[in-house]
C-alpha cells in the first residue's frame, strides 16, 4: 500500500475510529458513574476521541526511523486515542480495571508505570498506563458502522503526569537540537518530584478517608430523602458537612437501616415536617435534614451537647417534631 492509497484509505475510515474512540469514552465515562463518582469531579480534562492527523500518521507509517511496520495501516493501533486524566494514582488504577473487564472489547496492556518502577527502579522517566482496545464484534455507535477488530489507544494518567508529558513531549520527545544532559537531568529530577507528590497526594486522599466517606453516608441520606420526600434533594451545603464530621463515629453499616426504622414508624412524622419546611428554609431541602431529625428523635441528649450549628435552627426543628431538648 503507498502512500495514496494510504490516505484514501484512512480518510474513507476516519470517521469510523472517531466513532470507536467515542463508544470507548462513554463506556468507561458509565463505569465511572456506576461506581457512584461524580463525572465532572473524578476526570480533570474532558476527554475526547483523538484521530490522527493525515501528516503524522504518514510520517509513522512511511519514515519513522524508529518503526518497521509489514503493514503499516493495520499495525498502527493508535490511529485513533483517547485520554483520561485523573488526580490520584489510585483513580488510574480503577481506570485501568474499568478497561480490563470491559466486555466490549478485547484489551491489550502496552504499558504500565508500575512495571516499568520496578524493571528500572532508578529510573525516573515519563510516566503512563497505555491500553490498545479492540472491538469484539461489529457494532454501530453514532449511526456509524465499526468493524470487529478496531483498535484505539487510551491513556490514562494523573494531572501531574499530564503536566510532565505535556512539557516533554514537545521540548524533549520531539526537539528538533540535540536536548542537552543537564536539561535531561532536570526533567529526569521533575518526574521524581511528581512520583513522590503523587505520594503525598494519595496519602492524604487517604488520610481524609473517614466514617462518613466510608459508608458514603451523603449517598445514603440522598437516596432516603429522594424516596421519602418524593423529590431530589439539593447539594450538601458547607455547613451539612460540618454536622457529618461531628457526628461521625455514629456512621456504620446498619446507619440506613436504623434511620429508615425512625422514618417509617412516624412516631414524630420526621417526612412531613421536613416537606412543610422545604418550602422556606433551604436546610429541608438537604438530605442533611433527614440526619438531623433522626439525632432529635433517637440521639437527643448527644445533639444537644454537640451540636455545631446555630442553636435556633436545632430548637426549631425540635419543636416541629414535638421533642424536648431539656435533659
Amino acid at each position: 500500500m503507498n502512500q495514496t492509497e494510504f490516505l484514501k484509505k484512512w480518510h474513507s475510515e476516519k470517521l469510523i475510529y472517531k466513532a470507536w474512540g467515542n463508544f470507548v469514552i462513554s463506556k468507561v465515562n458509565s463505569s465511572i458513574e456506576s461506581l457512584g463518582y461524580n463525572l465532572n469531579n473524578y476526570i480533570k480534562i474532558k476527554p475526547f476521541a483523538r484521530v490522527k492527523d493525515d501528516n503524522s500518521l504518514i510520517d509513522k507509517a512511511f519514515y519513522r526511523p524508529d518503526k518497521s511496520y509489514e503493514h503499516p495501516y493495520y499495525d498502527i493501533e493508535d490511529k485513533v486515542g483517547c485520554r483520561f486524566v485523573v488526580l490520584l494514582v489510585d483513580q488510574v488504577e480503577q481506570i485501568a480495571n474499568i478497561i480490563r473487564t470491559n466486555t466490549s472489547w478485547l484489551t491489550e496492556e502496552c504499558r504500565h508505570f508500575n512495571d516499568e518502577r520496578n524493571s528500572a527502579p532508578l529510573l525516573f522517566t515519563y510516566q503512563s498506563v497505555h491500553f490498545v482496545v479492540r472491538s469484539i464484534e461489529e457494532l454501530e455507535f453514532d449511526s456509524i458502522k465499526i468493524p470487529s477488530g478496531t483498535p484505539c489507544e487510551i491513556q490514562i494518567r494523573t494531572l501531574l503526569q499530564h503536566a510532565y508529558a505535556e512539557l516533554t513531549h514537545d521540548s524533549i520527545y520531539k526537539a528538533k537540537k540535540m536536548v542537552k544532559p543537564q536539561i535531561q537531568r532536570t526533567v529526569a529530577k521533575s518526574m521524581a518530584l511528581i512520583e513522590t507528590t503523587d505520594g503525598f497526594f494519595k496519602e492524604v486522599s487517604t488520610s481524609l478517608q473517614g466514617p462518613a466517606e466510608h459508608y458514603d453516608i451523603v449517598s445514603v441520606l440522598n437516596s432516603l430523602y429522594e424516596e421519602f420526600i418524593s423529590s431530589p434533594p439539593i447539594d450538601f451545603q458547607k455547613s451539612s458537612f460540618v454536622i457529618l464530621d461531628t457526628f461521625e463515629d455514629l456512621f456504620e453499616s446498619r446507619f440506613q437501616s436504623r434511620v429508615r426504622r425512625v422514618i417509617t414508624s412516624n412516631n414524630h412524622d420526621l417526612i412531613n415536617v421536613i416537606k412543610a419546611n422545604s418550602s422556606k428554609d433551604p436546610f429541608y431541602k438537604q438530605s442533611i435534614s433527614i440526619f438531623t431529625g433522626w439525632l432529635i428523635i433517637e440521639r437527643r441528649s448527644r445533639v444537644v451537647r454537640d451540636w455545631p450549628l446555630d442553636q435556633s435552627l436545632l430548637k426549631n426543628f425540635a419543636s416541629y417534631l414535638s421533642v424536648s431538648l431539656d435533659l
